[in-house]
């Protein structure tokens, strides 16, 4: 990157995504997911039913104030375990084994 500085030349500034605030700022689904730390499946099924978003063309637009307050939801929601998959001990597979069935 060039010093300006050194070289005397000024630096145009391309990108003015930091001085818009974040929540007047549109993301794309992807840069959403991102933010959010989601899926494709969880976030299309549980998560843009309650963002605002509007369809520019054929992208889909989300708004930063809506992010913000889906995170904010998320933060004062008590937190829930994850599901955790029942596995029966080995006995008790083979009890079943051994137990007669009634039919």
């Amino acid at each position: 990157m060039a010093r300006p500085e050194v070289t005397g030349r000024k630096l145009r500034q391309t990108d003015n995504s930091d001085s818009i605030p974040f929540a007047e700022r549109l993301f794309t689904a992807k840069q959403t997911r991102e933010i959010l730390q989601d899926g494709k499946t969880k976030f299309f099924e549980q998560d843009l039913p309650q963002l605002d978003y509007f369809l520019d063309g054929n992208k889909l637009k989300i708004t930063g104030k809506s992010i913000q307050a889906l995170i904010k939801q998320r933060l004062s929601a008590p937190r829930q375990p994850r599901p955790t998959p029942l596995r029966k001990a080995k006995t008790e597979l083979e009890a079943e084994g051994d137990a007669p069935r009634s039919a």
